[in-house]
């Protein structure tokens, strides 16, 4: 009698085990389907990154989620659903007609122009479309020219390499500089590399060198180039969902704060309201403490991108710089 209740128990515990996963299985379609289609998914909020441009370290979409990990729990019930995209992949998405709510991007990703929503008591040059700021950078990075040697006296065209390693326009920077005619373009890991190897006396590279550098303890001479950045990542909202739409806000005043600021530094990115960097690291000191004099609209077009590149070249054979100058931001 004993072994019949025992295994009638051990039966009935099994099936409500059973009975628990399938109710699981069967809710969670249900609410990914709310979430992403009914008005009512009130603390749900999803963010997409796109990366356009070559970071420091490590990954900008982990970062992300590190923050959003820590914005949910001061926030009970807010979730942030952060996903990668590439641009391509995020142009497909938005013509198929799925948005998110909040999107992290960078140049050379202007299909948001008119979709990103007006950002309420914040500015910034290269986020404006007209008079109203329609992104904010959250991250930034910088152009700089390293030598293994001191001094910058032969830097010249001919003496440099300069890294390119995405959307951005490394040309404009060394166009401003200014450089005596159009220095080698290379990918960024080949530029790197015959740097190193002693094929060019400079590198005009970015944070992501600096990182290169630390990594292989290598030392180095920074000269940041303050003229020029479009190496800016910037954060937009684009739900028209007012409960939404405040989430989003309160969201970007803490990854714009300093508690998140300061955290900048795990992923060798730069930011752009505090100084997060000391002497232990000189090249990211130097860069930090550089003020950039102009920018590029973050929503400026392919052919407009094409346009600024080609006025850059044109500097660098002598016209003058203020027909380039025309096409970009005061800072």
């Amino acid at each position: 009698m004993k072994k019949r209740q025992i295994l009638q128990s051990a039966v009935c515990f099994v099936l409500a085990g059973i009975l628990c996963v399938l109710s699981l299985i069967f809710a969670i379609p249900a609410l990914t389907a709310e979430s992403t289609d009914s008005p009512s998914r009130a603390g749900i909020v999803r963010l997409w990154n796109i990366d356009t441009f070559e970071g420091g370290k490590g990954s900008r979409t982990a970062f992300l989620n590190r923050v959003s990990a820590a914005y949910e729990k001061k926030h009970e019930g807010v979730y942030i659903m952060v996903s990668s995209y590439t641009a391509e992949g995020a142009a497909v998405a938005l013509k198929e007609g799925h948005f998110p709510d909040m999107i992290s991007f960078g140049i050379g990703f202007s299909e948001v122009a008119e979709k990103c929503m007006k950002i309420n008591a914040r500015s910034f040059a290269g986020g404006l479309v007209g008079k109203e700021c329609r992104a904010v950078p959250w991250c930034r990075g910088g152009y700089a020219l390293f030598s293994l040697e001191d001094g910058f006296n032969a830097a010249d065209a001919a003496n440099t390499v300069v890294s390119s390693g995405g959307k951005n326009l490394p040309l404009v920077a060394a166009a401003l500089y200014p450089f005596e005619g159009i220095p080698v373009v290379e990918d960024s890991t080949s530029a790197y590399v015959r740097f190193l190897s002693g094929k060019y006396k400079y590198l005009l590279g970015t944070q992501r060198d600096v990182c290169r550098f630390a990594s292989r303890g290598v030392n180095v001479y920074c000269r940041p180039l303050g003229e020029f950045s479009d190496l800016y990542q910037y954060i937009g909202v684009l739900t028209d969902d007012e409960a939404l739409k405040g989430i989003c806000e309160d969201y970007i005043d803490a990854l714009l704060g300093e508690e998140m600021q300061k955290k900048l530094a795990e992923i060798g990115m730069l930011s752009p309201y505090f100084d997060i960097y000391s002497a232990d690291n000189p090249a990211a000191d130097e860069m930090e403490k550089t003020d950039i004099r102009y920018t590029l609209n973050v929503f400026t077009s392919d052919s407009g991108m094409t346009g600024v590149e080609t006025a850059a070249r044109k500097t660098l054979t002598g016209e003058n710089a203020e027909v380039l100058k025309n096409f970009l931001k005061v800072i």
